[in-house]
């Protein structure tokens, strides 16, 4: 199922109709159908607003994984981040959600994130990360991204689904989860993950098809190197 088909279950189960979900999200009615004819993705600003409004699950909008209600059980929600105070900012950290530095993988997610608070100086300053809100935490597995991302590593995920060349991107291709670096035609006829160990190779998404089939789920900001 595609995150076009499951916007639509969502909207379906929730029972309304496209122009009615469209008011009640601030859109036209035509953004709507276009998201669910697959003319538009289903973007992690969307996602967010559904799961704000209508507690359908984010993650699960963007990636098929855990329930589509957050409170039903087994499901995954996307706990938005928030400061808890001017200086401190919490970020979601998911243990068991990982990106593939390698072929893909589609993950064994736990339920529940854990939220973990940082300093915002600290954050600017040694990391330099100078957004603090739609942050996330995950581990990378494999080696493709070395010596950039090391294998074992975690990296603190900006969600959104806007790339710039060179940007290092957590996407999801048809259930597998991908952690790559981003180049793309300016017209957008043509897409590449590179990896930056030359020993993978890169993948090539050069059709309307492929590329629809491609999800940006965030940017990495910054990496954090256990010991």
């Amino acid at each position: 199922m595609t995150a076009s088909e499951r916007f639509k279950k969502a909207r379906e189960h929730l029972g309304l109709t496209q122009q009615v979900l469209a008011e009640k999200l601030g859109f036209k009615q035509y953004k709507i159908k276009d998201i669910e004819t697959k003319k538009q993705k289903v973007s992690p600003d969307i996602a967010e607003l559904m799961e704000n409004n209508f507690s359908i699950g984010g993650w699960w909008l963007l990636t098929g994984v855990g329930n589509m209600l957050i409170d039903s059980e087994n499901s995954l929600p996307t706990i938005p981040t928030k400061s808890l105070s001017e200086d401190i900012v919490s970020i979601n950290y998911y243990p068991d959600i990982y990106a593939a530095a390698g072929y893909g993988s589609i993950n064994e997610y736990g339920l529940e994130p854990e939220i973990m608070t940082f300093d915002k100086k600290f954050l600017d300053q040694f990391l330099n990360v100078r957004r603090f809100d739609m942050l996330d935490i995950i581990r990378v597995v494999g080696d493709s991204m070395e010596p950039f991302i090391q294998n074992g590593e975690y990296v603190i995920l900006e969600r959104t689904d806007k790339a710039y060349n060179g940007e290092t991107v957590v996407a999801n291709i048809q259930g597998q989860v991908y952690i790559k670096r981003f180049h793309a035609d300016p017209l957008m006829r043509w897409i590449k993950l590179v990896s930056d160990n030359e020993v993978y190779g890169d993948i090539n998404l050069d059709t309307p098809e492929h590329i629809e089939a491609l999800s940006i789920i965030g940017i990495v900001r910054a990496k954090i190197k256990p010991f």
